[in-house]
C-alpha cells in the first residue's frame, strides 16, 4: 500500500498540472472566438474570388492567344499528371488533442496511394508537427517548410507560400497543387479536408477513394466550358497577372486562417478534458489518501490496545 507521503506529492503534482491545463483552456478559449471571426469574414471574399478565377480559369483554357504574354500562361495549358503537389497544413505546438495526427496520419495515408498509382507526391510542409513528421518518416521531395506562423497566420506568411508553389508549377517540378488542411465547423468540430487549388477543381472532402483520379485531374481543364462570353479588361495579359496572385495568396491565407481556428477549438477541446480528468484523478487519490490514513490510525490503536493488554 502507498505511504501518505507519496500520495499527498501525488496530488500536489496533479493539482499544479491542471492549473496549467485549466490556464491553457481559458487562453484558447479567449483566442477561438477571435479566430472564428477571422474566418467567417474572410470566407465570403475567398468563396467569390474562387468563383470569379474558376470562370477565368475555364475560359482562357480554351484561347491560349490572348494570354501568350502572361507569366501565367502554364497555369492554363492542360499538361499530363505525373508529379502532385500537396500542402500539409499542421500546427507549430502539440497540447491539442489528436489535431495534428490526425493530419499527418492522412497526408502519409495520401503519399502512400499516390505512389501506388505511379504519380510522384511532393510536400510542402507548414508547422512545425508536419516537419518533424516528415524529417522522421517519409523519403518523398520537401518542396519548402514554414513554421512558427501558424498560431496567428498574416497575408505575408501566405504570400511565401504562394511564390514557392506557383515557381514550382511553372517551372514544371509539380503538375498538380492541392491543399490538405483543416475545415472549422465549430468550436468544438473541424474536419480534415483536400482543397484543390491547381487545376480548379471543387473542394474534395477526404476520404480515400475520393482522391481525384488521374484522368479527372488531366481533363479537368479542358472538359469546363462557358456558354457566355467573357471579356477582360484593360485586357487579359494584365488582368491574370493582377488575379493569379491574389487568388493563390487568398486561397492559401484562408486556410491559414481555417487552420488557426480549428487547432485554437481542438486545444480548448482537449485542456477541457485534461482539466476533468486532472480533477476526478484528485477525487480518485484524495479517497485513497482518507483510506491509507484511516489505516494508518486504526493500526495505531491497535497497537496500542495490544500494548495495553499485554501489560495487565
Amino acid at each position: 500500500m502507498p505511504n501518505l507521503k507519496d500520495i499527498r506529492r501525488r496530488i500536489k503534482s496533479v493539482k499544479s498540472t491542471q492549473k496549467i491545463t485549466q490556464a491553457m483552456r481559458m487562453v484558447a478559449a479567449a483566442k477561438v472566438k477571435r479566430a472564428e471571426n477571422r474566418v467567417k469574414a474572410a470566407r465570403p471574399y475567398s468563396i467569390e474570388l474562387r468563383k470569379v478565377f474558376s470562370a477565368v480559369f475555364s475560359e482562357m483554357s480554351n484561347h491560349f492567344h490572348a494570354i501568350s504574354g502572361s507569366r501565367y500562361l502554364e497555369l492554363f495549358r492542360p499538361r499530363p499528371v505525373q508529379n502532385i503537389g500537396i500542402i500539409v497544413y499542421s500546427s507549430d505546438r502539440g497540447l491539442c488533442g489528436n489535431y495534428n495526427s490526425a493530419i499527418i496520419r492522412q497526408a502519409f495515408r495520401l503519399e502512400r496511394e499516390i505512389k501506388e498509382r505511379g504519380l510522384t507526391p511532393k510536400f510542402y510542409l507548414v508547422g512545425n508537427k508536419a516537419i518533424q513528421a516528415f524529417s522522421r518518416y517519409s523519403n518523398s521531395e520537401i518542396l519548402g517548410r514554414s513554421a512558427n506562423m501558424t498560431a496567428a497566420p498574416t497575408p505575408p506568411d501566405a504570400n511565401v507560400i504562394a511564390e514557392t508553389m506557383l515557381k514550382a508549377f511553372l517551372s514544371g517540378k509539380i503538375d498538380t497543387i492541392d491543399v490538405l488542411s483543416t475545415h472549422f465547423v465549430s468550436m468544438i468540430s473541424y474536419k480534415v479536408q483536400m482543397t484543390p487549388v491547381v487545376p480548379v477543381r471543387s473542394h474534395i472532402d477526404w476520404e480515400p477513394e475520393l482522391i481525384p483520379s488521374l484522368d479527372d485531374i488531366q481533363h479537368s481543364v479542358a472538359g469546363s466550358k462557358l456558354k457566355p462570353e467573357m471579356l477582360l479588361e484593360p485586357n487579359p495579359i494584365e488582368m491574370l497577372d493582377k488575379l493569379v496572385p491574389m487568388y493563390m495568396s487568398n486561397m492559401f491565407y484562408t486556410l491559414l486562417l481555417e487552420g488557426a481556428a480549428s487547432e485554437l477549438a481542438a486545444r480548448m477541446t482537449a485542456m477541457s478534458n485534461a482539466t476533468n480528468n486532472a480533477g476526478d484523478m484528485i477525487n480518485r487519490l484524495t479517497i485513497l489518501y482518507n483510506k491509507v490514513r484511516q489505516a494508518a490510525i486504526t493500526q495505531e490503536i491497535l497497537e496500542i490496545v495490544g500494548g495495553a493488554e499485554a501489560l495487565q
